[in-house]
């Protein structure tokens, strides 16, 4: 099983926090970065993992190597990504014939959430029935227990708070990164990956991952952060 991480933002939303750091790299807790605690807790059931990098992409690399040299590193770099989202990003990723954990690379989460997610018998995204619907991040559409849609703009009454925290078994990433390399192909690079999903998803079943209040969340900007911390002293 391979981990993918995403990390090609730019964090503009955190302000001086990433003038000269990767998001992924902003404090959190004492020495624990975003980067350094989805490592530390996802590194206990794969030593593989592919992060993809974009702004400040040296100083991640740099990082990673120093801090982490028993596990195995794939970089793979989107050199557009001040243009691009992270569809293009995925699209770069070489063939991967096994299962696969996909996260976005400001997601903090529990060890509980991560050991879920990971013995997930099926494909399986995380969701959150027990918070309200957040304005901007995405939303699942959930129908007969399976994710029938994924979107920031869905505000149906079946919707359900969603994560980028993904386990996808080898053929259900092979169509959704199938389709990835066709919407780029497309020069449809400024949609979410997301996006291409949507239009598979009647061909393949995810189903819901429900940690009813467990932390998973991403840092957008500074009020998240503060929020995190809190939660983590």
């Amino acid at each position: 099983m391979k981990i993918i991480i995403l990390n090609s933002g730019l964090g503009s939303r955190l302000g001086n926090l990433t003038k000269n750091l990767p998001k992924s790299l902003v404090n959190i807790n004492n020495d624990e970065t975003i980067f350094s605690r989805a490592i530390n807790i996802l590194s206990n059931y794969s030593k593989d993992f592919i992060i993809t990098t974009g702004y400040l992409n040296n100083v991640l690399i740099k990082y990673s190597k120093n801090n982490y040299s028993n596990l195995n590193f794939t970089f793979v770099h989107n050199s557009v990504y001040d243009k691009t989202n992270y569809i293009k990003s995925l699209d770069l990723i070489d063939e991967i014939n096994e299962d696969i954990i996909l996260l976005h690379g400001d997601l903090v989460f529990s060890s509980d959430v991560a050991e879920k997610i990971i013995y997930a018998k099926e494909s399986s995204v995380v969701i959150d029935s027990s918070i309200d619907l957040p304005k901007d991040d995405f939303k699942a559409k959930i129908v007969d227990n399976k994710v029938n849609y994924i979107s920031t703009k869905y505000f149906g009454d079946d919707a359900v708070a969603c994560q980028p925290f993904y386990k996808l078994k080898k053929n259900d990433w092979k169509e959704w990164k199938n389709k990835i390399h066709e919407f780029c192909q497309q020069g449809k690079t400024d949609v979410y990956a997301e996006n291409a999903l949507n239009t598979i998803l009647n061909q393949i079943t995810i189903r819901p991952l429900d940690i009813m209040g467990d932390l998973c969340t991403e840092i957008d900007d500074q009020n998240d952060l503060k929020r995190v911390k809190e939660l983590l002293k």
